[in-house]
């Protein structure tokens, strides 16, 4: 008789592949050489090649050395995705400084303490920024006033101006500042003196998390993190030199940074910005347009392009060049994973999982997986790394397969350690026997085939009378309805159960929103404007429940149902829970 001995969730990636032992400006001069004149960044109407951005990024690398800047120096960087971007990392990683990625989006008190806590060396800041949806707005008074911050104390001795403005407005002009372009042509034509003692274990960046549940923290990351992510996650994508990847996702998050620039960069593909900050329909054009075979974005990205293609502005066929790409960041219901294979040629795309403290990715499905698997898991562990799934209660102990708990990550890919606080470090990365294990926060599963299912957020997952609830099932539920574009689903506080199932959901263009009289107890439209439509398709909460009734059964009904026009997100376009939640414990209070 044979007896099958369970087995435990944990599992190693191959290491038949070996690592890059190399600095990332190391690894960047090998690809000029191997092909000088291919397109390396497109943005709009302008385009470097290899050569030309190895020749900036001397040149700057140069004027930055002339600064005074010096290795391990932090830079932070507060623009759009530009061109720029690439000549400024490579710049900095050539003479070893650290490359902080800041948010254009912040206000002044979160940039100046971001920049006190990294201790800055030096700002680049252009004179306008672009956020999402919105007109360009001009940078000056924000320049104004942080010079105050400015002082012979302050590590901040450099503000580094680049004129974004198209001609809109002229550059400020202030006794600290300089400008961008100056200093790049005072060095044009140098080439770069060989910074000896660089080393791959060195930090390259310093990455400060999305913050969806707690307060953001600077992630330390080294070349030898960075470099081998960017190669093993193209590698899963099976990019080659052929590819232009159409990369929407900001820089200053790990993800277009890494997955996007970087990666491009050790495949030798062309990386392409449809736009400084996410626009769905510049996506969807400059894919048409440059014949892009590869397109990165988080989930609502992805439903926000897909919502156009409903409106018949395009179609499957503008498509038929695509072949691969990454969406991840969030969990990726099964529902927009099918839309996206049906309705954007993309039957390989790859779902990609990690977070910043893993550089970022460790789990990815495989371009040739089937559809089934692409539905139900984010992959397999990718090379060199190791995933386990550990016991909720207790983070030492490794569960069995099909059990859910708490997912743990090894490997190189961890985490070089928070910024100046090792207490945080500790408490994020356990040693158990002579395995260092990241801890993630996040809940899933692994399958016996070694495949990940990510369950949700442990914080997120809501607990009635006893009861686990997952909300990532009810919003996959929720998604398949065909006048719904975007929903959430979080627990909010019950004076019986001790939590109850809350939807907060964004319609559809077209739909109008009915509130009845039964509903109004638990029915709240939080929308700032809500327009009439014309048509004749109404949305009421009780369609919605009983959507959700038929689908999944009475227990994961939602109590609640607030209608907003916006989901409140992260600068990398993830959906900030927490706020949702405020949102609902404030309705329901003001009905008490």
């Amino acid at each position: 008789m044979t007896i099958d001995v369970p087995l435990r969730a944990e599992s190693w990636g191959p290491t038949t592949v070996s690592l890059l032992h190399q600095t990332v400006g190391e690894n960047f001069s090998r690809q000029v050489k191997r092909s000088p004149g291919r397109i390396a960044i497109v943005a709009g109407t302008r385009r470097v090649s290899y050569q030309e951005l190895d020749e900036l990024s001397d040149a700057l690398a140069q004027g930055f050395l002339t600064l005074g800047l010096r290795r391990s120096d932090r830079v932070a960087v507060s623009l759009g995705n530009c061109i720029e971007y690439g000549v400024i990392l490579y710049a900095c990683l050539k003479i070893g400084a650290i490359v902080v990625p800041l948010n254009p989006a912040y206000t002044l008190a979160q940039l100046t303490s971001a920049l006190d806590h990294v201790s800055a060396s030096l700002l680049v800041l252009s004179t306008e920024i672009t956020l999402p949806y919105r007109n360009p707005k001009a940078t000056a008074p924000l320049v104004s006033q942080l010079l105050d911050h400015i002082s012979p104390s302050s590590s901040l001795q450099h503000l580094l101006l680049l004129d974004n403005s198209d001609g809109r407005s002229d550059i400020p002009f202030f006794e600290s500042t300089v400008d961008y372009e100056v200093l790049l042509e005072q060095h044009l034509g140098t080439k770069l003196l060989q910074q000896h003692g660089l080393d791959a274990g060195n930090v390259a960046t310093i990455q400060f998390t999305s913050g969806t549940t707690s307060k953001p923290k600077a992630v330390c990351l080294t070349h030898r993190n960075i470099l081998n992510n960017a190669c093993l996650v193209g590698q899963g994508m099976c990019l080659t030199e052929n590819d232009v990847i159409c990369c929407p996702p900001p820089l200053y998050h790990c993800f277009g940074l890494v997955l996007g620039l970087l990666a491009a960069m050790t495949h030798g593909a062309s990386l392409l910005f449809p736009s400084e900050s996410f626009n769905a329909e510049a996506t969807l054009k400059a894919i048409v347009q440059h014949s892009a075979t590869a397109l990165y974005g988080v989930p609502t990205m992805f439903l926000a392009e897909l919502e156009l293609i409903s409106k018949g502005l395009f179609t499957a066929s503008n498509f038929g060049t695509l072949r691969t790409g990454v969406i991840g960041g969030s969990p990726i219901p099964p529902a927009l994973r099918l839309q996206l294979h049906e309705k954007m040629n993309l039957s390989g795309l790859t779902n990609c999982y990690g977070l910043t403290e893993s550089s970022p990715i460790v789990v990815q499905t495989d371009v040739h997986d089937t559809l089934d698997t692409k539905m139900s898991s984010v992959g397999r562990v990718l090379p060199h790394s190791a995933i386990r799934i550990a016991a909720r209660d207790n983070p030492c102990q490794t569960l069995y397969r099909g059990e859910k708990g708490e997912i743990q990550i090894a490997g190189y890919a961890v985490m070089h350690g928070y910024w100046e606080s090792e207490e945080e470090t500790r408490k994020a990365v356990i040693q158990v026997g002579d395995t260092s294990w990241l801890r993630t926060g996040d809940e899933g599963l692994m399958a016996s085939d070694g495949t990940i299912q990510i369950t949700g957020r442990i914080k997120d997952i809501i607990i009635r009378g006893g009861e686990n609830i997952y909300p990532a099932e009810i919003e996959d539920c929720l998604l398949k309805h065909e006048q719904v574009s975007c929903a959430s689903v979080v627990g909010l506080p019950d004076p019986r159960y001790g939590e109850t199932i809350a939807a907060f959901i964004q319609h559809r263009e077209g739909v109008t929103v009915c509130i009845g009289d039964h509903d109004k107890d638990f029915s709240a439209d939080l929308r700032a404007t809500a327009t009439v439509s014309s048509t004749t398709s109404t949305l009421t909460a009780g369609q919605i429940r009983d959507w959700v009734r038929d689908t999944l059964g009475k227990s994961l009904v939602p109590r609640h149902v607030f209608w907003v026009s916006s989901m409140p997100l992260t600068t990398s376009g993830k959906i900030e829970k927490f706020r949702l939640q405020e949102m609902g414990v404030i309705h329901l209070n003001s009905r008490r």
